[in-house]
């Protein structure tokens, strides 16, 4: 296995980086791995600092990993846990030959084809590339932020420019090629619409490394600072109190309709996919899934979990839309980007056929504040300001695009039961949560799911 980098000097500490626990899927957690003396520097996003660890679903039991008496005596883990140093990794084996951009490399050609496409000149070179991964889910694709130094002319007549384009390496390379196809017919028929593409510019895919390269969102206003992430956007904001008073909520109308916009613009698309559909008794059976999960790690809330996915399941299974729509699968926040009046929709992966009310119901229920859960003061407010603006720009967006008003009714009732399935999602999400020996968070959510289920949003 390879080494990691270290100090002869400083005794090796690991704080965690990113962990997962999902049902049948077992434990991965990646290690930023550190020295442990006063005032060191942080390595968390040094990624040849990155360790990653695997633990089998048959090693977990509850909160406890289990081996046999023989394999800890003989220190003989390895059917049940493995250990990688970045960017190691089986289930990518191309993904250290995507981080390597030498002019020699297979991927140095492939960044100077994208960036001639999106300069739209086939004149520029390359002069120097740099990888950076900013997303890494082991076992699963990374995404990488390759930084372009370009030149084109010569002599006293040499023009340069720094360009950015991000790339995804993904465990199955016949996905890049159906995601980046899907991309393209999207890009191109809102390009024919005479409006701004929702999405950014796909450029190329390298089949033999499973990787598709994009455009990179950045704003070309001068006075602006560039991209900000959904996750920062869509927040709460409040105003400062004053003499006493309660402090005034800040909801972010403009960016909430432009994200609905984006989103009745992918609904009503032609986009032509493939593959299975997306549908309520798929979401039924996961949110089964996710509520044992809770129920096992959190035995006192075991029997109300296990109490609402059987009233979700009944629900959710028979629901059937109007007309199965392109869908992004995982709607939320954090795969947004705002740049400037625009918004954009990144990580298309999940694209599928499904009903409009999945990612309705997944972007409220990510909407939610975690102060949610915890009772903090004005977060109810926030989130019921944020959804009711959010609501209503779909409903409006959707009707400018020909789907009449019982179309629309019938995917925001359907949307709250795809919200309870996707709370579920939220409460299973983190091991540290269901670790916890104060179970309040959890039993905040199971509240919100019901009260989900019961009265809409």
């Amino acid at each position: 296995m390879q080494r990691l980098p270290h100090s002869p000097r400083a005794q090796a500490g690991l704080s965690i980086r990113y962990l997962r626990r999902k049902p049948g899927r077992g434990l991965v957690i990646v290690y930023a791995a550190g020295a442990l003396t006063a005032g060191s520097a942080p390595h968390g996003r040094d990624p040849h600092r990155w360790l990653t660890v695997a633990v089998d679903e048959a090693a977990l039991v509850g909160t406890r990993l289990r081996f046999t008496t023989e394999q800890v005596r003989q220190a003989r883990l390895g059917t049940h846990v493995a250990v990688q140093v970045f960017p190691a990794d089986d289930a990518l084996p191309t993904l250290a030959t995507s981080l390597r951009t030498a002019p020699e490399e297979p991927v140095f050609a492939e960044l100077e084809a994208a960036a001639r496409t999106q300069l739209c000149d086939p004149d520029w070179h390359i002069c120097h590339a740099r990888a950076d991964p900013v997303r890494y889910k082991p076992g699963s694709r990374c995404v990488i932020r390759y930084t372009l130094k370009l030149e084109k002319g010569s002599g006293e007549r040499v023009a340069r420019q720094e360009l950015s384009i991000f790339g995804n390496v993904y465990r199955d390379h016949e996905k890049p090629r159906a995601i980046q196809a899907a991309m393209q017919q999207l890009y191109a028929q809102q390009m024919q619409e005479g409006s701004q593409p929702i999405i950014p510019r796909p450029l190329r895919t390298v089949e033999t490394l499973g990787l598709t390269l994009n455009q990179a969102v950045e704003s070309n206003q001068a006075n602006s600072k560039g991209s900000r992430p959904g996750l920062q956007v869509l927040r709460p904001h409040f105003t400062r109190a004053v003499d006493g008073q309660t402090p005034g909520v800040v909801i972010p109308g403009k960016e909430l309709c432009a994200t609905a916009i984006a989103l009745a613009r992918l609904h009503t698309s032609a986009v032509c996919l493939k593959g299975p559909l997306r549908t309520g008794a798929k979401e039924a059976r996961r949110a089964r899934e996710r509520a044992a999960l809770v129920a096992t790690y959190c035995p006192v809330l075991a029997d109300p979990a296990r109490r609402l996915a059987r009233q979700l399941t009944k629900s959710l299974e028979p629901l059937q839309p109007d007309t199965y729509r392109p869908a992004h699968g995982g709607f939320k926040p954090s795969q947004l980007l705002f740049c400037g009046e625009r918004v954009f929709v990144v990580d298309l992966d999940g694209l599928c056929l499904a009903d409009p009310a999945l990612d309705v119901g997944y972007l409220l229920a990510y909407l939610r504040p975690n102060g949610l859960w915890y009772g903090r003061a004005g977060m109810r407010r926030w989130f019921e300001g944020a959804a009711a603006k959010f609501v209503g720009a779909y409903r409006l967006a959707m009707c400018q695009r020909g789907i009449n008003e019982t179309t629309i009714g019938g995917i925001l009732e359907r949307a709250r039961w795809y919200g309870a399935a996707t709370l579920f999602r939220i409460a299973a999400r983190r091991v540290h949560r269901l670790n916890s020996p104060r179970p309040a968070e959890l039993a905040a959510m199971l509240t919100e799911i019901e009260a989900c289920m019961c009265d809409g949003h």
